[in-house]
């Protein structure tokens, strides 16, 4: 085998092992960082959500680095990262985009930054840096986040071929983290059962390597029962429950393109998560989005199950309903502190509550301090999951019609 074909062995099977962190979160910090920082030659490396913390959502796996000096860092140091602060500066925190330390900051002037002199210069490892944007600060359906890889100066410069090497792998990631942060529950576990899958609002089907969907949830089965530009078609010689099909052919060629680059885990080829598939509805109204992603081979999906593939289907014409009675009876709300719950489901800001309800912003914040206490959340990222988790969804119309 030559080496460009030893090479290409090497990457799939990195890939492989990324998608195996899509189901089991515990993957990245004892066998997926450590190989991908092996591919980069990077001792350090780091995978952090960056505006969201793991007590409010988030995550933050590390490999070769103490986390007693990941401690120190955000507890001391992260405002003074000059690296940060240029990337912030240059609005450099978009999908996909992959950045070389000198490039925002030049060598002689990181020496002289407090973060150097004070942080850095404690780990000999960590003077170089070569940052990816898996999720920007604009993504829609994705917590902000970050893989960062770092050497010492003892160690050969970060170069083009470095940059290109994560770039192969960035789409693969991004998939591989977006299945974790989409089917993230309001525990902050990974939802792996099917029945779970039906209390999600997003319409979720699993694929086997062929492309043949094996299951659909709730959310799916009322979408395909619409007949509104998506459905299966059944073949007589397959065993699963048939074929997605999109109605307009212009979406067809790119959702049967976005599978097939899926299920061969293409190392050249493969779309970043976000890059949505639209799929027109026959009726005119808001298109679906589709989104796709491998699966590892061991997911959790339960023993010996074949699924290769998940795909996400998003309705923007349906909307969630949460049972206000259900929130009044499990979690003692009273029927003012349901009412607002639901409401800030939909509406973007406090005050756009209070001015539906003819009530105060601190009326509706005073209800809002007490929905959290009881329902046991302290951010509004836990708040919308686990209203998420008692969701239902229903046909288009806005959960503040009726009072």
């Amino acid at each position: 085998m030559g080496n460009t074909q030893k090479e290409l062995a090497r990457l799939s099977n990195l890939i492989g092992l990324i998608y195996e962190g899509a189901t089991d979160s515990s993957r990245w910090t004892t066998d997926i960082l450590p190989a991908i920082a092996e591919y980069i030659q990077a001792p350090e490396c780091i995978l952090f959500t960056t505006s969201h913390t793991p007590q409010n959502g988030g995550y933050f796996f590390i490999h070769g680095i103490a986390q007693d000096h990941i401690d120190l860092y955000l507890s001391k140091y992260v405002h003074t990262d000059v690296w940060l602060r240029a990337g912030a500066e240059r609005n450099l925190f978009i999908d996909g985009n992959i950045t070389i330390g000198e490039e925002l900051v030049p060598r002689e002037q990181l020496l002289q930054s407090k973060i150097y002199k004070e942080y850095l210069c404690r780990d000999k490892n960590m003077a170089q840096l070569l940052s990816s944007v898996i999720f920007g600060v604009d993504s829609e359906n994705s917590m902000p986040t970050v893989c960062s890889f770092f050497r010492g100066f003892h160690h050969p410069t970060f170069g083009e071929a470095d940059r290109e090497h994560v770039r192969l792998i960035l789409p693969h990631l991004s998939r591989s983290l977006g299945v974790m942060q989409r089917l993230r529950t309001a525990e902050l576990t990974v939802a792996t059962t099917l029945a779970v899958f039906d209390r999600l609002p997003t319409g979720i089907l699993l694929t086997d390597s062929a492309g043949e969907v094996t299951f659909i949830n709730q959310a799916t089965k009322r979408i395909l029962d619409n007949g509104d530009g998506l459905k299966l078609k059944k073949s007589s010689h397959a065993h699963g429950l048939g074929q997605l099909i999109a109605d307009n052919t212009l979406a067809q060629r790119a959702l049967s393109a976005a599978l097939h680059s899926t299920l061969t885990r293409d190392p050249y080829g493969t779309e970043h998560f976000s890059d949505s598939v639209i799929v027109p509805r026959s009726s005119k109204k808001m298109a679906y989005a589709l989104q796709f992603s491998a699966l590892g081979r061991q997911n959790e999906f339960g023993a010996g199950s074949t699924f290769s593939a998940i795909i996400f289907v998003t309705d923007s014409a349906q909307q969630v309903e949460v049972d206000s009675v259900l929130l009044q009876n499990a979690y003692d709300l009273t029927l003012a502190e349901a009412r607002v719950a639901i409401a800030l489901l939909e509406c973007s800001s406090v005050q756009e509550v209070a001015d539906y309800f003819n009530i105060s912003p601190h009326t509706v914040r005073t209800h809002l301090k007490q929905i959290y206490a009881k329902l046991g959340v302290d951010t509004r990222v836990r708040f919308v999951k686990l209203m998420l988790g008692l969701a239902r969804c229903k046909q288009p119309q806005s959960i503040l019609t009726h009072r």
